[in-house]
């Protein structure tokens, strides 16, 4: 065999390798992040990295800024 077609032969089996390993470490990265909301964090809930609920609902803080729940009008 050519060693120019062996060489290029390696390089592509390892672009391949790294090509899969980023795409499953990538997908296990999204599974656990998913899993981290929405969760109880004293007396707000986490509904995301950045956004977050009071326990009674009145109250949504998506960041930094407090949005209340307004009263329904006729």
């Amino acid at each position: 065999m050519n060693t120019a077609v062996t060489i290029t032969a390696i390089i592509a089996v390892v672009v391949v390798i790294n090509i899969i390993t980023y795409a499953v470490r990538d997908t296990a990265l999204a599974k656990h992040k998913a899993r981290l909301y929405p969760r109880d964090d004293g007396d707000v809930t986490a509904l995301g990295p950045e956004i977050f609920a009071s326990k009674d609902g009145r109250t949504v803080c998506w960041k930094g800024v407090n949005y209340e729940r307004q009263p329904e009008r006729p």
